[in-house]
């Protein structure tokens, strides 16, 4: 299922009387797991992509019958590159600007081993990402805001977010997206009604703006999300090793 909304403002209509009435269309929400997209997107060699508008990409998504009532996009800034970590807090800023609901998680920096030699070294795992997207989707399915919901994700810890909807709602639908290149969830399927995908020329029609007004200021793309621009990055330094003593828990340090 993939299609095209209605642009420049058009609503279907029927004429009745000499009068155009407007057809009803049922209220759709995007939920974007940012890093399921993100490197999906990086997979595909196009990092010019990144700068998407996600506003627009959930448009391209709809059929004519449905009207996009809002996107909301999970994600989560890792401190220890501050290059990747100043790319997606400019487009967090720029999405923010363009009204898609933020929600950012965080990373837990610990140490880890291997049992078999003993190396060590520090580690990152990312946390509440998925918790803040299921907890979006229930909250506005609690305030009906909406009749169908968009799940752009792989993870299968979704197939929860889908049954609950599928459960406690059975007059909303849910609606699974791939992101592009990538194939869907089958857990996630089993409680979806539809399936749809992300083709490359969505992402191609949906590039934000170069330069974007938000509140604090002008947003720009960053110079690595540029097109016809390879930039190389910096080799990452060796982290630090962690004293991890025999018979002591493993240290994690939330930031």
């Amino acid at each position: 299922m993939a299609g095209s909304g209605y642009r420049d403002g058009q609503t279907p209509a029927v004429r009745r009387g000499g009068f155009r009435l407007p057809i009803f269309r049922k209220r759709a929400r995007l939920y974007v797991d940012g890093f399921n997209l993100h490197h999906a997107i990086l997979d595909l060699e196009r990092r010019e992509l990144l700068w998407l508008d996600l506003n627009a990409l959930g448009r391209a998504l709809l059929p004519p019958g449905e009207r996009l009532a809002g996107v909301t996009w999970v994600s989560a800034h890792r401190p220890q590159r501050r290059d990747r970590m100043e790319a997606l807090l400019a487009y967090e800023e720029a999405l923010r600007a363009r009204s898609v609901r933020c929600l950012m998680g965080h990373f837990v920096i610990h140490g880890d081993h291997c049992q078999a030699c003993g190396h060590q070294w520090m580690d990152a795992t990312e946390k509440e990402s998925d918790v803040n997207l299921a907890l979006a989707v229930a909250a506005d399915a609690a305030a009906n805001r909406f009749d169908t919901a968009y799940i752009l994700t792989t993870d299968g810890d979704h197939a929860a977010t889908a049954r609950f909807l599928h459960e406690g709602y059975p007059d909303k639908a849910v609606v699974s997206v791939a992101p592009p290149g990538r194939g869907h969830n089958r857990q996630l399927l089993e409680w979806a009604h539809l399936r749809t995908e992300i083709e490359i020329a969505m992402l191609e029609r949906s590039s934000l703006p170069e330069r974007i007004l938000t509140r604090s200021g002008f947003v720009e793309r960053p110079v690595s999300w540029r097109p016809g621009e390879v930039t190389t990055l910096p080799p990452t330094p060796p982290p630090p090793t962690p004293e991890i003593k025999r018979g002591h828990l493993r240290l994690v340090v939330s930031n």
